[in-house]
């Protein structure tokens, strides 16, 4: 009984010093969970009021009119409350804070995208992404201007009444349309330079470092020694140059196989079902927004029972689409029934050509393609083997490895890792 109740006292001595950590997880956490609504409502502030419209003029007046007054002292207001809040914390929380508010969209792109990437623990999504990257900044100049043009005719067609204004407006969102769906059919048949990326890269790569002494290649004045012939500091230079060419070898093959992996998962398929429903929607918004520019144009080009929401025209459009009609919404004059007929257009070239061709010709040049980026990444591993053979005096990179082992080079357990992985 004595040695139960001993037993039970010590338990409870374990157990209570702990709950306070659990405590202070827990307010830990709440402040983590705090800070990202704080930045995150923050940016989208940011973003709304430089690029869209006055968001705190617009709240103020819909909830509390007989304040808006204070919207002339905002800035006083918000260092006032900087400084309340300052006053009453630590210095080095509200710096914290300032700093990671302030830096979100970096740490967001640059820690939190590749640390999710990283812990999925898959290459096949970390190519999808990586493709996905490659892809938006080799046409970010066409998706700069195309979004740019986009936005602002959106912004005309819900802010303005003035038919002046809404006559280019909807046009340039026709155009728009067009061109989206004119370069979509293009890609199809245009080779992709994506994959090709992925060859440039290593090539570039390993021209560099074989022309490089600081590198891949070795310096001149130690070419035609032997290994053992070699001071403490040319033997240092040496296994490092000797470390970054097997590294680079073996990442060559690395990323060969891991394509073959992403070519095998069949994840290009998910990427053109994505596409086509991508394209769907923004079909189905812009003619929306097209429409409504209409009816603010003029509202006898309509037939309808009640004064039409922006959610009719949607509600319109998506019927449209599917080659129905709703008799909420009727054309009844040429320039909307031809905006209707358009539509139907569209959503016969979406289904009937894209569909196809996305699953079809795009398929197996994608699939071409990628086989050639495969050969070609590899073909620059196996150059790279061979420059060690001739720079080195080294029979094979296994031999290149245990060198490396020997001298106990600081990447060659991480080279051991990397070939496990492409057995």
């Amino acid at each position: 009984m004595e040695e139960e109740i001993t037993r039970v006292t010590e338990i409870k001595k374990e157990v209570i010093p702990q709950q306070p950590k659990k405590e202070k997880g827990a307010v830990s956490r709440f402040f983590f969970v705090l800070k990202e609504i704080v930045a995150i409502l923050f940016w989208v502030y940011v973003i709304v009021k430089l690029f869209i419209f006055d968001i705190d003029i617009f709240l103020v007046n819909k909830f509390l009119p007989y304040y808006v007054w204070l919207l002339s002292f905002k800035f006083f207001i918000l260092i006032t409350a900087i400084a309340v809040v300052w006053l009453v914390t630590k210095n080095k929380r509200i710096l914290s804070w300032s700093l990671y508010i302030f830096f979100y969209p970096a740490i967001v792109l640059f820690w939190k995208i590749p640390f999710f990437v990283f812990k999925q623990g898959s290459w096949i999504f970390a190519f999808a992404l990586i493709n996905a990257v490659i892809s938006f900044f080799k046409s970010i100049k066409y998706n700069f201007i195309a979004a740019a043009l986009f936005l602002a005719s959106l912004a005309v067609v819900f802010g303005f009444s003035n038919e002046k204004l809404l006559w280019p407006a909807v046009l340039c969102l026709f155009i728009i349309l067009l061109i989206v769906y004119v370069h979509r059919f293009i890609l199809v048949f245009k080779p992709s330079s994506i994959f090709q990326m992925y060859i440039k890269i290593f090539s570039a790569t390993r021209k560099y470092g074989t022309k490089q002494a600081s590198l891949f290649a070795l310096e001149e004045s130690m070419k035609n020694l032997s290994v053992v012939s070699l001071d403490q500091k040319q033997l240092e230079r040496w296994a490092a140059n000797l470390q970054w060419s097997v590294l680079f070898n073996r990442i060559c093959l690395f990323a060969a196989k891991k394509l073959k992996d992403y070519q095998n998962s069949g994840l290009n398929i998910i990427s053109y079902v994505l596409t086509i429903l991508l394209l769907i929607a923004l079909t189905i918004f812009s003619f929306a927004v097209i429409n409504l520019g209409l009816f603010k144009i003029s509202s006898d080009l309509f037939n309808f029972s009640t004064i039409p929401h922006f959610f009719t025209f949607f509600y319109y459009s998506f019927n449209n689409l599917v080659f129905n009609s709703i008799k909420e919404l009727t054309p009844i004059m040429p320039i909307s029934q031809a905006v209707f007929m358009a539509e139907s257009f569209f959503a016969l070239f979406l289904v009937a050509i894209f569909i196809s061709l996305l699953l079809s010709v795009r398929s197996q040049r994608h699939a071409e393609e990628l086989n050639d980026a495969i050969k070609g990444i590899e073909a620059q591993g196996k150059e790279m083997e061979g420059f060690i053979k001739d720079e080195y005096k080294i029979n094979s990179i296994e031999d290149a490895m245990i060198e490396l082992e020997k001298l106990k080079a600081s990447f060659i357990k991480f080279i051991y890792k990397i070939t496990e992985s492409i057995k």
